[in-house]
């Protein structure tokens, strides 16, 4: 559905320093659609939370509520954003990157970084907490797009070309590691290459690239016990159904006991500490067993209409930048929900990733309205050139 620039449909496209057209009508399918996923999002929340937070904090709210307020932040930032051009914000490419390495820095300033579970993702501003690979997946995209179109001309070259991309792509997922957030890192990585792939990247460099990395992917997995169990258990969660592979068990006892028309929104057993991480990681397992089948699909296939409605735009636009910039960020969504929907259905090791829209977190939350206010913004000025 996406696919390479040259073989888009042509268009009328402008050349940089023409005049773009007055900013175009909203796109209401994509509102209406983004209205749906946050609302939806929010009732599974309150279904998934609401035991956990009566237990910990004495209000079945609690979580619904901080939430809440991550929501309306994301939605002021979904409404700004749609108002300017985001295309000219590739041209502060370099600026995205170096942002991005200071927020994955500062977890590790004393005061600043929070850890929990073992790893350090978090930073605290007081009031607020926040993770920053979250922003940094999604400056990522602005960084390939606008230095792809930059650099067109000198892909097909590896030191020239491909060599600086693949450096701080690599430095971004090197620093994501020592926090440790695998799971961030991976997911930068398969952005990246997507964009690499559609920016026109010869499929030799990322051919190549792909076969190097595995060996390295190997030795992260098994250089920490965590992750060797997490994969133990992808294999055979049975041969350990009371530890690594308990959470996956769990899973599937959440889409059975669902069937097909689900056991009711908030009646589902499995987020009663069955179900570990039932507000985030694994809100999908809870929506399989309140909606059933049923539920799931139509999640389901709220994605995929995010999808076209991204690809879409993407072919819609008269500029290059615009063009990745607008797959990248149909990337940015369509990647982690199919991951996360994969791990609970046990077709892959679970990873952390949450599920867009969906799992609790507001640094998830926010980004992900910024992206669909970034997707808005380029489908009103598609004509414009950067």
């Amino acid at each position: 559905m996406i696919v390479a620039w040259g073989e888009r449909k042509s268009k009328s496209v402008q050349t940089r320093g023409s005049l773009p057209r007055p900013a175009g009508l909203s796109n209401l399918p994509l509102f209406f659609l983004a209205v749906l996923l946050s609302g939806l999002g929010l009732l599974v929340i309150y279904s998934a939370s609401a035991i956990l937070g009566s237990q910990k904090f004495g209000d079945g709210l609690y979580y619904v509520k901080k939430q809440a307020v991550f929501l309306g932040a994301g939605w002021l930032l979904y409404f700004v954003v749609a108002q300017i051009s985001v295309i000219r914000l590739c041209k502060l490419r370099l600026s995205f990157i170096i942002v991005s390495l200071l927020l994955l820095l500062s977890v590790f300033i004393p005061g600043w970084g929070v850890s929990a579970g073992g790893a350090t993702r978090w930073i605290s501003l007081g009031f607020v907490q926040f993770q920053p690979a979250e922003f940094v997946r999604l400056m990522i995209i602005f960084y390939l797009a606008g230095t792809l179109a930059f650099r067109r001309d000198r892909l097909n070259s590896f030191n020239k070309g491909f060599l600086p991309l693949l450096v701080v792509t690599s430095i971004l997922m090197f620093i994501l590691i020592l926090q440790p957030d695998f799971g961030s890192a991976m997911g930068i990585f398969m952005i990246s290459l997507a964009l690499w792939f559609v920016g026109g990247v010869p499929v030799a460099f990322l051919a190549g690239l792909l076969v190097l990395s595995m060996p390295a992917i190997v030795f992260l997995i098994y250089q920490a016990s965590y992750r060797a169990l997490r994969l133990a258990s992808f294999l055979d969660p049975w041969k350990d159904p009371q530890g690594s592979g308990f959470q996956v068990i769990q899973s599937f006892t959440a889409f059975y006991q669902g069937g097909w028309a689900g056991v009711g929104l908030g009646n589902g057993q499995q987020k009663l500490f069955y179900l570990p991480e039932a507000h985030t990681d694994f809100i999908f397992s809870v929506i399989g067993e309140e909606l059933g089948i049923v539920g799931a699909v139509l999640v389901v296939g709220l994605f995929v209409s995010l999808l076209i409605m991204g690809s879409r735009i993407a072919r819609a636009q008269a500029s290059l930048p615009g063009y990745l910039l607008a797959t990248g960020l149909t990337v940015f969504f369509v990647l982690p929900a199919l991951l996360n929907m994969m791990v609970t259905l046990g077709l892959l090791p679970t990873k952390g990733l949450p599920l867009p829209f969906f799992s609790y977190g507001g640094s998830s939350l926010v980004a992900a309205l910024i992206a669909l206010g970034s997707l808005q913004s380029l489908h009103r000025r598609r004509d414009e050139a950067w």
